[in-house]
């Protein structure tokens, strides 16, 4: 049966190069569609590794329009941590380099692992328990780390595990970032800063020295606070630097904010998927309605020689999945070919969980653009036939 199909279906080959060619465009839309959604769910469902209620950022800058006086004195990290500690909403304070706050865009890296950018930021002593981080082996910073003569560095689990595997990283090196010299001090668990749908974090943490410039500043406030308190904190650091710009931001905002920038070209690629489907579906329905139309004499002969309505609707179904059979075997071909070439790095569950459902969508939208076209064609009676010229 099936080789009587595909000699039916190369017969017709002219006709039916078309709607192959709209088969594999929507199959390979399809799957990147369907991977990109797979593995986005697959991360939201990973813990993220730290805690964004209540969190939020405060970014203490010099003024461009008000500069500071000149006579006085630049304001300290200690300056600033007195005056947000001096809220009793307040609980904990810290400071951070730009690139170490969550949900920022852009990154800085020293080196590659697995193909993979790690990126790397400094933090203060404070930043593991005011942002909840969550320490799986050895210790966060603390004051005894300005005697040493080397730098001490936290990284992530899935780092540790893609450097040292099983072995126990803490008092090693990353030979991967040639000229540091940094020695692992403690492992947390996860710190994905582009938020949930962002892949398991590459991240290595480093100590804020003191000499460096503290503009970015974390506070954890009580639960319930009101985002009018921000004026608050607005009004007391202008006090203490008046030429001092205050920008402040709940992590809650950024985390949105990410989240929206994120789904937004996911969004508009499904939308494209949608309507490239429905071409082909239009397509399809069209095509079969062709051959149901003009193959009256070929049908109504199978009726009278006994052919059952199934046995027609499924010839007919048949030739058009083999048709589709053409554009998903080819766009499979490419497709299985990107891996190979290191240009996507899903997992294979994903990988192939994509292949499945965009073959399974491909072949549903197959089966039922053939219902009604189908239906017609089993309705033809076998005097209809002895009509035709």
């Amino acid at each position: 049966m099936i080789r009587h199909l595909c000699k039916i279906v190369w017969n017709r080959r002219r006709s039916n190069g078309l709607t192959a060619v709209q088969t594999f465009i929507s199959f390979v839309l399809l799957f990147v569609t369907l991977s990109l959604a797979l593995d986005k769910a697959a991360n939201y469902r990973r813990p993220l590794g730290y805690s964004y209620e209540d969190r939020w950022v405060v970014n203490f800058h010099p003024d461009g329009l008000r500069p500071p006086d000149e006579e006085a004195a630049p304001v300290s990290r200690e300056q600033v941590y007195l005056a947000l500690r001096g809220f009793d909403w307040i609980e904990s304070v810290a400071s951070a380099g730009y690139i170490a706050l969550p949900f920022v865009f852009g990154f800085q890296s020293q080196f590659t692992v697995d193909g993979r950018f790690v990126s790397n930021g400094v933090v203060s002593d404070e930043f593991r328990h005011t942002l909840g981080i969550e320490l799986v082996n050895g210790r966060w910073f603390g004051e005894e780390d300005a005697a040493l003569d080397w730098d001490p560095i936290v990284i992530t689990r899935p780092l540790a595990e893609a450097l040292f595997g099983d072995e126990d990283p803490l008092g090693k090196r990353i030979e991967e970032w040639q000229g540091y010299h940094g020695r692992i001090v403690g492992v947390v668990s996860d710190y994905r800063r582009g938020g949930e749908l962002s892949d398991p974090g590459f991240f290595v943490f480093q100590r804020m020295g003191e000499g460096e410039p503290r503009r970015n500043f974390l506070v954890k406030v009580r639960a319930g606070t009101p985002l009018g308190a921000q004026e608050e904190i607005d009004r007391r650091l202008r006090a203490v630097a008046p030429g001092y710009a205050v920008e402040i931001t709940t992590l809650a905002e950024d985390r949105a904010s990410s989240l929206k920038l994120t789904l937004v070209p996911l969004f508009a690629l499904g939308v494209v998927s949608a309507l490239v489907l429905g071409m082909v579906a239009l397509s399809l329905s069209g095509v079969l309605w062709q051959r149901a139309t003009l193959r009256v004499e070929e049908i109504g002969l199978r009726r009278a020689l006994g052919g059952s309505a199934v046995g027609i609707f499924s010839q007919l179904t048949g030739e058009m999945l083999v048709v589709a059979s053409a554009g998903v075997l080819a766009a499979a071909v490419l497709i299985v070919q990107l891996p190979l070439l290191d240009l996507l790095d899903y997992g294979g569950g994903v990988f192939a969980l994509s292949l499945v459902l965009s073959a399974l969508v491909v072949y549903g939208l197959v089966v039922v653009c053939s219902l009604y076209p189908g239906r017609l064609a089993c309705r033809v009676r076998p005097a209809e036939a002895l009509h035709s010229e």
